[in-house]
């Protein structure tokens, strides 16, 4: 059996209450008994004095003495004029404890013991005694009447006490009445209260369960300043960081999901570009080797071909090899303060000679002074390669455009051509190794399209960025931002 907190609360607070309240009622009973016993033994002492006053008023008003006789002949006036002064009932009894006014026979004897008090007066004793029955209290109080140490009369006196009896089951009760009610209420209360202590201990009970289940979206609204809520905070920031791992492994799955696939498409990628080349290469071989020199125009064509493919091959090997440099975690780079638009103004004339066989120009505006920590041979193959993208897709008889500025600490190079323009969905893949997009009317043969995918590895080596922005038809602009000095 599952016994809850709030249960056990419930329970430890009503026992608790219990035997309080159980004990203040027996202290209380035990209290209010003294207090109803020490009120009738005051009463019993102010009744012996009142009786004693009484008895010798009597006498002295009847102007007799008092002797066997005269209790004889007066007992019934004499217990009735000292019982209305005393407030009780007064019996004159023989020193043989029967009662004057009857037979000294046997039969008349009181049996003593039914009034213990009766029996200390025979032994000249004051005494009296107290008789509860059926909600019913009485008191006894007998004394001897001596002469000359002679006892000759008993005098009792017996009062009703059942008022102040009843009264003290009347306190009783209402004390019991009290408890219960205020137990009752403790009771209601500790079931409320324990279910406020216990509402964040559920909470956190069930978001647990949530939480093994495994849901991190749990909400946990708890807002007491106590070690609960301490526990609440705590499980909350437990919570965020192991959603916060998950997003992270997450993450880290994907990235090493995209590298796989990068990896495979560019190993894919290599092996059908060194195929083609090496078929070529192969055939041709395996034709010269046959024919031997018996055709002299074919073996130079032959010889032709297996030089150009071999000089393709020995271009993709490099290109290779460069971006395998370019994405090493180890830096190939010599970093040194060099002079940007100097570097870009080295790369457009350059450029320009093949632009020109296309009848196209390079006109570049650079700004003077812009210095930044880079390697100048890299740098200037970013711009080699960028300009050579423009010349192979733009139109011809087209300009393209160079700008080189400063903004803020930041060097901006812009490039913008005029050609075909590259659609969405290939200007998302133009960065990565090998990729060509099939669209392009015109591509130079022996390209692998590394190109890019190097120049956005050694941007980002120096600190940059490059974006690249294109509409079909509407030319295309590559945006360059790397680090530069910052001015003093």
């Amino acid at each position: 059996m599952k016994w809850t907190i709030q249960f056990k609360l419930v329970v430890l607070f009503s026992v608790i209450v219990f035997i309080g309240f159980s004990a203040l009622l027996i202290l209380s009973n035990k209290v209010a008994q003294d207090n109803m016993y020490r009120e009738v033994h005051e009463d019993m002492v102010q009744a012996k004095k009142n009786l004693d006053i009484a008895l010798n008023q009597y006498f002295l008003i009847q102007n007799k003495r008092i002797s066997r006789e005269s209790l004889e002949t007066l007992n019934h006036e004499l217990a009735e004029q000292i019982g209305s002064a005393a407030g009780g009932n007064i019996t004159v009894y023989r020193p043989n404890a029967s009662p004057y006014g009857s037979t000294e026979s046997g039969n008349n004897v009181v049996n003593q013991s039914n009034f213990p008090d009766l029996k200390e007066a025979m032994q000249s004793n004051i005494a009296y005694t107290t008789a509860a029955d059926k909600g019913q209290i009485t008191a006894s109080l007998s004394f001897p009447l001596q002469i000359d140490q002679q006892l000759i009369g008993i005098v009792q006196m017996q009062k009703d006490y059942s008022a102040l009896y009843k009264r003290n089951v009347r306190f009783q009760n209402t004390i019991m009445l009290f408890a219960a009610v205020i137990f009752v209420f403790v009771f209601i209360a500790s079931i409320f209260i324990s279910r406020k202590i216990t509402h964040p201990i559920r909470v956190l009970t069930k978001r647990s369960a949530e939480v093994a289940q495994g849901s991190l979206n749990a909400d946990i609204q708890i807002s007491t300043k106590d070690e609960i809520g301490e526990l609440a905070i705590s499980f909350t920031v437990m919570i965020d960081r192991i959603r916060e791992q998950i997003d992270v492994i997450e993450r880290e799955r994907d990235e090493v999901e995209q590298v796989q696939a990068r990896s495979k498409v560019f190993f894919d990628n290599v092996t059908h570009e060194l195929k083609t080349p090496l078929t070529t290469i192969l055939g041709y071989a395996q034709i010269l080797r046959d024919n031997g020199f018996t055709d002299e125009k074919f073996f130079d064509k032959g010889i032709n071909y297996i030089i150009k493919e071999s000089q393709r091959l020995n271009m993709m090997v490099a290109d290779i090899l460069e971006v395998s440099v370019s994405s090493a975690s180890i830096p190939a780079y010599r970093f040194e303060r060099v002079h940007v638009s100097e570097i870009i103004r080295e790369a457009c004339e350059d450029m320009s000679i093949k632009a020109g066989k296309y009848n196209m120009g390079i006109h570049y505006e650079l700004e003077e002074h812009l210095y930044l920590r880079g390697d100048r041979n890299k740098l200037k193959e970013v711009f080699l390669n960028i300009l050579d993208n423009s010349v192979k897709y733009s139109a011809v008889n087209s300009i393209i455009e160079v700008q080189s500025f400063r903004v803020d600490n930041l060097i901006k190079i812009v490039i913008r051509d005029q050609g075909e323009g590259i659609d969405a969905e290939a200007l998302q893949h133009v960065f990565e190794p090998f990729y060509q997009d099939k669209g392009t009317k015109r591509a130079e043969k022996g390209s692998a399209g590394l190109g890019l995918s190097i120049v956005k590895n050694t941007v980002e080596r120096h600190g940059g960025t490059v974006e690249m922005q294109s509409n079909t038809h509407e030319g295309t602009k590559v945006n360059i931002c790397l680090p530069g000095e910052i001015d003093t």
